[in-house]
């Protein structure tokens, strides 16, 4: 008797969990209760257009990289610092083949910002080839026009040119 009344708050928490997340077209990570925007992921797209007038700070990186997952670290730092500036979009590419790897990678390394890109294409992904990304991590700013301003495997030597960006 008292599994009955077990499995159906389950069933019913599992139903719902569907209906708010199946039908959204993205996949949410889980985000801890402190995480203010919850993380949106599109597995196959990304539109630099939409943040037209806006620095971009674009960072390939994979969940199988560990130099890519050390500089998450000074990523997350940097983000931090601007996370409230209007003027600047922080997106991830990752160049993963495994989803469940990538998103697990997404939420230990505390990436919070809103657009994550992965297309399972590894170094065949067009972002990629688009951007000449042979190495990992590599992490690209674009300016306000969006042309490439700086290009550096070292957030360090990214962070340096942010300020001058949004002036």
């Amino acid at each position: 008797m008292k599994s009955k009344h077990i499995i159906v708050p389950v069933a019913l928490v599992s139903i719902l969990s569907f209906v708010i997340y199946g039908f959204t077209g993205k996949t949410s990570v889980p985000h801890s209760a402190a995480s203010a925007t919850p993380v949106l992921i599109m597995a196959d797209s990304l539109d630099l257009a939409k943040h037209k007038g806006k620095v971009i700070v674009l960072s390939f990186w994979a969940s199988w990289s560990k130099i890519s997952r050390s500089e998450n670290k000074h990523l997350v730092r940097v983000f931090q610092k601007y996370k409230t500036n209007p003027k600047i979009v922080f997106i991830s590419v990752s160049l993963d083949t495994d989803q469940t790897s990538w998103k697990t990678a997404i939420e230990e390394d505390g990436l919070t910002w809103t657009e994550h890109v992965c297309d399972f294409k590894k170094y065949e992904s067009p972002v990629a080839l688009k951007f000449n990304v042979n190495t990992l991590p590599r992490i690209i700013l674009l300016d306000s026009k969006g042309h490439i301003s700086q290009s550096s495997a070292k957030m360090i030597d990214i962070e340096n040119h942010i300020d001058a960006l949004l002036k």
